[in-house]
Order: C-alpha cells, then sequence, then structure tokens
C-alpha cells in the first residue's frame, strides 16, 4: 500500500507476478538469502556449518537493519508460474522510490527477470508521477553494478564504504 492506493507491478511477461510478502513466505526469504549468499561463500574453503551459521547470521542482521532504516518498505515475492523465485523490497516516497534489496534465485539469473521486474516497477512509479528510482549497488558486485548502468541508473556518490549510490530520473 501507498497511503490508501494499492501498488501494482505488473511485468509484461503473464508467467511473472510480483505479490506482496506476508508471513507464510519467511522461510522462501531464508532460503532466498542463503542460496544468494552461498556462492560468495563457496572459495573460502570455510566447512558447511560454519558457513550456515554465518549466513544465518548476517540475515539476522540485514533484516533487522531493512527494518529499521526503512519500516514502511513493502515486501514484494516475484513469482514465475506461481512458483517464488526473488523479492523486491521497495521502499516508496513520494518523490522516489527506493529499491532496498531485489534478489532472484541463482537459477533464475540471467533469464531477463531482473530486466522485466524493474521494466515494470519503472512503468509504475511513471504512472503515479514518481520523479526517480534510488538503490545502492556492493561496490565488490560488478556483475549489478554493470546491470544498473545497462537500465539507465547512474552513479549518484558512495553509499558508505562499500556501497554505491545510484539514481535514474524519471521525470
Amino acid at each position: 500500500m501507498i497511503g490508501d492506493a494499492r501498488l501494482d507491478i505488473v511485468p509484461d511477461d503473464p508467467a511473472l507476478r510480483l505479490r506482496p510478502a506476508g508471513p507464510v513466505d519467511e522461510p522462501f526469504i531464508r532460503h532466498l538469502f542463503e542460496e544468494v549468499r552461498a556462492g560468495q561463500f563457496a572459495a573460502t574453503g570455510l566447512s558447511g556449518p560454519i558457513v550456515g551459521q554465518i549466513i544465518a547470521q548476517q540475515f539476522r542482521s540485514q533484516a533487522a537493519g531493512y527494518a529499521a532504516q526503512f519500516p514502511d518498505a513493502i515486501s514484494l515475492i516475484v513469482t514465475q508460474d506461481g512458483t517464488a523465485i526473488g523479492r523486491l523490497l521497495l521502499h516508496c516516497a513520494s518523490e522516489r522510490w527506493h529499491i532496498v534489496d531485489i534478489a532472484l534465485l541463482p537459477l533464475d539469473c540471467g533469464r531477463g527477470t531482473g530486466t522485466k521486474i524493474l521494466d515494470a516497477l519503472e512503468a509504475s512509479a511513471r504512472q503515479r508521477g514518481v520523479g526517480a528510482l534510488t538503490l545502492t549497488v556492493l561496490s565488490g558486485n560488478p556483475a549489478a553494478h554493470r546491470f544498473y548502468l545497462r537500465h539507465g541508473f547512474a552513479e549518484s556518490g558512495q553509499a558508505g564504504a562499500a556501497h554505491i549510490a545510484m539514481r535514474k530520473d524519471l521525470a
């Protein structure tokens, strides 16, 4: 919800949908986080249980940080043919929408899904008269950085020591 209006982000692909996340989605959101992070630890040589503990701690820290920084954020589950494949966490203000987090299961990356989500998000924001989309990207994630540059985002400064702030003006 944004004020009294319902937020609809509808990708052009009829098999792809975004729906509000609920308590029943918590196990999926945790699984998504684990799948995305697991690849980052693959080359460390750490044992499975240690990696599992680190990832669980990171998940709790991220969730608490997002809740504190963006208490009104909207959490949406990305589904493909009814199966959950990702999440979009979005903070909507009247002048700009901030993409707090967007994540897809690794097996669903590289298939155009992220592009379809961004296109639908941009269309919905434009329809509502939102002036910009913003986000931060991890400095050590060049693939994500290139993805956002390809989609019209520009660097707008540093966001702490490890993140780059990016912005796409819509007006």
